[in-house]
């Protein structure tokens, strides 16, 4: 009867490859990566108000409350509350500057590549624990700027609602840390 071999060292079988997965774990595990949500978990709601605004376009800060809103319930584990009395924090803000302007323009002088230009100032106000309620949280000011060109039929409205959009995903990043 014949005896099957085993090997002494692990060669390039099922053991590397174990080690190989101990290794990455390992290593993955020290570099920061995770799987749940960047956001901090003490904070559970969040009321964000109808921001102020000092353009001469009507509704730019509503459709930013609006969008707001949805990207804050979409991505984080906060829930928007609709007072600031159920509210851990408060989100509030600005619409600073909303105006367009030419870049290119044809030889008829009639506009070909245009640029929706949103400046907003963004705060973050925590209301679990007020240190100084004298002290305005610290603001932070987003500009995007967003080309369209109305040849092809593309509009400045298209274009705020673009840069709403950009500037809600960019305030959203900013909420993975208390400023």
């Amino acid at each position: 009867m014949a005896m099957a071999r085993t090997n002494p060292r692990c060669g390039p079988g099922p053991c590397a490859l174990l080690a190989a997965i101990a290794a990455l774990a390992v290593i993955g595990g020290g570099c920061g990566y995770s799987l749940r949500a960047p956001f901090d978990e003490s904070i559970r709601t969040v009321y964000v108000p109808i921001f102020r605004s000092f353009s001469f376009r009507d509704d730019l800060n509503i459709r930013l409350q609006e969008e707001l809103i949805k990207e804050i319930e979409n991505r984080t584990t906060y829930r928007v509350v609709d007072s600031p009395e159920k509210a851990d924090t408060i989100l509030s803000g600005t619409v600073l500057y909303a105006q367009k302007f030419n870049a290119v323009v044809s030889p008829n002088n009639l506009p070909r590549q245009l640029f929706a230009d949103l400046t907003i100032e963004v705060s973050w106000e925590d209301l679990r624990n007020p240190t100084d309620p004298d002290k305005e949280p610290p603001k932070v000011t987003l500009t995007q700027t967003v080309p369209f060109f109305p040849e092809p039929g593309e509009t400045a409205f298209l274009a705020y609602q673009e840069a709403i959009r950009r500037a809600a995903v960019d305030i959203v990043n900013m909420m993975e840390e208390p400023w």
